[in-house]
């Protein structure tokens, strides 16, 4: 006679406190492992725009210059009569930035039209000028038209979170070596700086007699986000102590990312508009080594100052060269000796990167290979 054996119940296994403990910890150190390798290649594309940007202005800037035969002028635009900051909306001594006037060659046309036109501001609720519009400083409607071109996504303050009021940008273009000049009241005196731009004078292409490869024409710079951190803002120092030795610029550099010394409690303009032609704003001179220290005579946008190219990538900027292309400058470039003073004539004191940022100084070479 068959007997049937009783089935034995099934039972599932399921994984222990211990095992799902191993388990999640497998799973953290693999996180762990990933994530750095998925923010560098990130802030890699993030890198990789900011070039992209720097090769369309360098672009714009030479198609500008085949079109009028001279580079756009750092500063430039119509002089209104009676403009100034408190009490006219028109533009006040020639304030338009360069990257006002290359509007038209980075697929800006309409928008260059209307700044030119004087449209009326409904904001303002009154026309202005032709052939300027109101100060580059001012919220006119035209100039908080954000640019993706002249913004750069490992900067934070290009994403809205910076404190400016009106478009920012994080390029800036090379005026030289030296201070002298840069204040904005520069009617004479920086008409000829020692680099390719200069308060309104353009210079043609021959100008970079050192070569165009071994001339800057613009790199990166940073936009304003909070009081006492070197990216985006300046301490004040007197220009005779700037002029005699940048060095006391140098040493305002404080730990982890900070600047210390006498800061301006107003007149943040770093990198506050693309409009602007202001030296602070949307320049840089190649005396301290990028991500070092800014430094200005005073708070304000129209002070002479030493402006330095900086960036949120490690290490240092990317720049676009006077010949179309772009080099990533080291914050390690050779400087030369900072304790002498700015200098007027003949080559850069401040070694590789001084010599870069003269046009015309005469300097042998060019960025090491």
């Amino acid at each position: 006679m068959l007997r049937l054996r009783p089935l034995r119940s099934v039972r599932s296994r399921g994984f222990t406190l211990v095992e799902l403990l191993v388990v999640i910890a497998i799973i953290g150190i693999l996180v762990g492992l990933l994530l750095p390798a998925v923010q560098a290649a990130r802030e890699a594309a993030r890198r990789m725009q900011c070039s992209n940007n720097l090769k369309q202005i360098g672009l714009s800037m030479h198609n500008y210059e085949s079109s009028h035969r001279v580079f756009p002028s750092l500063s430039n635009g119509a002089t209104h009569p009676g403009a100034s900051w408190d009490t006219s909306w028109n533009s006040a001594m020639n304030r338009h930035s360069a990257f006002l006037a290359s509007l038209p060659y980075i697929e800006q046309g309409p928008l260059f039209n209307q700044i030119q036109a004087g449209a009326p501001d409904p904001a303002q609720g009154s026309s202005v000028q032709t052939n300027g519009g109101p100060h580059s400083l001012r919220p006119y409607a035209p100039y908080l038209a954000k640019i993706s071109s002249f913004l750069c996504p490992s900067d934070p303050g290009a994403t809205g979170t910076g404190l400016s009021s009106n478009a920012p940008i994080n390029y800036a273009l090379c005026t030289g070596d030296s201070t002298l000049g840069l204040d904005g009241q520069h009617i004479v005196n920086s008409r000829n700086n020692r680099g390719l731009f200069s308060h309104l004078t353009g210079k043609k292409i021959g100008a970079a007699t050192d070569g165009t490869s071994n001339t800057i024409m613009c790199a990166e710079n940073t936009i304003y986000l909070g009081q006492g951190m070197i990216h985006g803002h300046y301490t004040v120092m007197a220009n005779a102590q700037m002029r005699a030795s940048p060095l006391a610029c140098k040493q305002t550099k404080g730990p982890s990312g900070t600047i210390v010394g006498d800061l301006p409690a107003s007149h943040h303009r770093d990198g506050d508009a693309w409009a602007s032609g202001y030296p602070m704003i949307c320049g840089f001179n190649t005396i301290l080594p990028p991500n070092d220290p800014s430094c200005a005579n005073g708070a304000g946008e129209w002070q002479e100052g030493i402006f330095t190219a900086d960036s949120y990538h490690t290490g240092g900027v990317n720049a676009v060269m006077t010949d179309g292309s772009v080099q990533f400058i080291s914050q390690s470039i050779d400087t030369g000796n900072l304790a002498l003073p700015v200098p007027t004539s003949g080559p850069s004191p401040y070694g590789v990167w001084g010599a870069l940022g003269t046009a015309s100084g005469g300097e042998p070479g060019g960025l090491p290979q």
